[in-house]
């Protein structure tokens, strides 16, 4: 039988994989809210032109 051998990480080094996990989760969450707000946008904008109308 095989014993595997465990890779402990330093502190820093398990810090920097949560920043860089919690930049990109950022950016999945940006980039929905950005698509999110600019169909808002463009929907309150056809509201918006079909009263003046």
């Amino acid at each position: 039988m095989n014993k595997i051998k465990q890779k402990y990480l330093s502190s820093e080094a398990y810090r920097q994989m949560l920043v860089k996990d919690g930049e990109r989760r950022f950016q999945e969450w940006h980039g929905a809210f950005i698509k999110y707000q600019k169909k808002f946008l463009q929907d309150q904008e056809k509201r918006r032109s079909s009263f003046s109308d």
